[in-house]
């Protein structure tokens, strides 16, 4: 593998066949100049190995034996990759020729920031946002900033975030030598999350990029309900990302609203006669991931130096985004 140029983009496959072709013809025509691709490809059965064989020349390839999950294989990437800037991005994106030069331009023109969010618009309708950075909220909650709002001006100025979507994401190399790669036992969701809260506890700054544009074909506008998988990791991943992470200044006010949204939430499905057992899994997942979650405190908050006055503007900022997106998925039908 090369992976020695200035910028690796890391992109994590399974069974990615039908996007595949697509993400790598948008970075073939990728503006920007000394960068890498390698594609680690979690044990797919289709025909996605073909699919990289035939690009050889531009493209490389690291094969894990299994389907481990988002985390594992980007983490495998990140390691068998030495380029100063990683990108991470998702195999059903098509990302814009100035994509990378774009992100890459706000690196180097802000040494404060550490890692950069894209402007990810929905690929089919493309008038909707998907994401435009993550925001967290003080009772646990974290939601993409803008999904299903219309693309417009209110997402066409370069501000901090709280952290940047996996997806579509530039990092400086030397955030992961600091904080960590992304903790596998996520295995999928929310794993950025966590990884973002991790940068703002050593006050690393993420800023939004909206010329660095991205069209993600996870499905903003589709109306499909999420699955029960993705409920259950959704609820236990994020529960473990508050208890890992949440400074203890916080937790007077955090802990109890934690509690409260967990009830509001559980009390919502039933009251729509939905099913709350996916969240009830979730949230036992996460008691079965408590051991982990308190040791990795331990660790984190050993080193953690935040800004304290900037992390809960943060959060405010979060709680507001995370009442808009109720509404917003409440009326395209998304539980």
């Amino acid at each position: 593998m090369s992976g020695r140029a200035p910028i690796t983009v890391i992109i994590p496959n399974y069974n990615g066949e039908r996007w595949l072709r697509g993400c790598l013809d948008a970075l073939s025509r990728q503006t920007a100049g000394g960068f890498s691709v390698l594609v680690v490809d979690n044990g797919s059965t289709d025909g996605s190995l073909r699919i990289l064989r035939e690009r050889a020349a531009a493209v490389s390839v690291l094969p894990l034996p299994r389907n481990e999950g988002f985390a594992a294989a980007v983490n495998a990437g990140i390691r068998a990759t030495a380029g100063e800037f990683v990108a991470l991005l998702n195999n059903d994106t098509e990302v814009r020729p100035d994509w990378l030069a774009e992100l890459v331009a706000v690196l180097e023109r802000r040494p404060d920031v550490a890692f950069c969010a894209s402007r990810m618009l929905d690929f089919r309708d493309r008038s909707v946002i998907d994401s435009a950075g993550d925001c967290f909220a003080l009772n646990g909650r974290s939601v993409p900033r803008g999904f299903l709002a219309p693309d417009g001006p209110p997402y066409d100025r370069e501000e901090e975030v709280f952290g940047a979507c996996a997806g579509a994401a530039l990092y400086r190399r030397r955030l992961f030598d600091e904080i960590g790669l992304f903790d596998e036992r996520f295995v999928s969701y929310k794993e950025d999350v966590d990884l973002d809260f991790r940068a703002q506890l050593r006050d690393r700054r993420c800023l939004y990029a909206p010329r660095a544009v991205c069209h993600h074909i996870g499905g903003a506008t589709s109306g499909r309900r999420r699955s029960d998988a993705a409920v259950r990791l959704s609820a236990r991943n994020g529960v473990t990302t508050f208890v890992k992470n949440m400074p203890a200044a916080f937790l007077p006010r955090a802990l109890p609203a934690l509690l409260f949204d967990l009830l509001l939430q559980a009390g919502y499905q039933i009251l729509k006669g939905r099913q709350a057992a996916p969240l009830i899994r979730g949230l036992a997942g996460a008691l079965g991931h408590l051991p982990h979650a308190l040791a990795e405190r331990r660790r984190i908050q050993a080193g953690a130096r935040p800004d304290l006055r900037r992390l809960a503007a943060l959060f405010e900022a979060g709680a507001a985004e995370v009442a808009l997106h109720r509404r917003r998925c409440r009326a395209a039908g998304i539980r």
